[in-house]
């Protein structure tokens, strides 16, 4: 659900909950939905220069992602979006918007100022290899707000700020092929157009593969932001927590595979437990 900005303490919180992961499992009511526009707001980049959305756009569809250094979703998206501006440069703009932190912990505690904000940007595009430009938003989310407060949701939209489609995952490499898909068959188009009956395709929900990713580096996500962040899951959410100890036993695979044999792992051995005490 999405809070209003006059609500910081609740946008802000210092501690991760299962209250908080209940409200990213869905897009709000309240979140602009594609046909609506995103306004032309100044914004500041983590370079320290400024502009707007639409100067961002340059006359090219801007595809907007959230994120941030605490969030494993966003991580373990990192590479795909890098590779979706390289390969579409002269057709397509894309940002991250750097919100509030996913899981705050000692190392990276939820920012209580600019500069704090500013720096956790910075060293997230120094660490992980970030290749596009970085809006650093406002303490209080003013655009996380305005796209719904989702900690790694993507929106592509076109250069007069209307919103084309969007996914509740950045890691949901469906909708990423979507997005290639159009940007390639629109030909660099300003206002790219769904294509297909009714435009079934504008709003993406999927959760569980690009969940199933995002495990794969939540265990050394939340150990960069600090104990707190592991504390927190482990209280929060116990299922995610084991799914990501247990990711973490499959470090001879890459990342984005390891929640995935986590989740099978757990599934048959889950199974066979069942049958143990049915035979028993």
């Amino acid at each position: 659900m999405a809070l209003s900005s006059s609500d910081p303490e609740n946008y802000r919180f210092e501690h991760f909950s299962i209250k908080v992961m209940a409200g990213d499992m869905r897009f709000s009511r309240d979140a602009l939905r594609p046909g609506q526009h995103l306004p032309d707001l100044p914004v500041t980049m983590a370079d320290g220069g400024s502009t707007s959305l639409y100067q961002l756009a340059d006359g090219k569809p801007l595809l907007l992602a959230t994120g941030s250094i605490t969030c494993p979703m966003t991580v373990s998206s990192i590479d795909e979006l890098n590779e979706l501006q390289e390969e579409l440069a002269d057709n397509i703009n894309v940002a991250l918007v750097y919100v509030r932190e996913a899981h705050p912990g000692e190392n990276f505690p939820q920012p209580h100022s600019l500069v704090e904000k500013t720096d956790n940007a910075k060293q997230f595009q120094g660490d992980y290899d970030i290749r596009f430009p970085s809006i650093v938003d406002g303490l209080d989310g003013q655009l996380h707000q305005l796209l719904d407060v989702l900690p790694n949701s993507a929106h592509l939209m076109a250069s007069d700020g209307e919103i084309i489609t969007q996914s509740l995952w950045l890691g949901d490499v469906g909708w990423l092929e979507d997005v290639r898909a159009l940007i390639i068959s629109d030909g660099g188009s300003e206002k790219p157009l769904i294509h297909g009956p009714g435009g079934q395709n504008k709003i993406s929900q999927r959760m569980l593969m690009p969940f199933l990713k995002g495990a794969g580096y939540m265990h050394d996500t939340l150990n960069k932001a600090g104990s707190q962040a592991y504390r927190e899951l482990v209280r929060g959410a116990p299922p995610v927590s084991l799914l990501s100890r247990t990711a973490a036993l499959f470090s001879f695979l890459p990342n984005d595979k390891r929640g995935l044999a986590a989740a099978i792992s757990m599934a048959v051995l889950m199974g066979l437990v069942i049958g143990l005490v049915w035979l028993w």
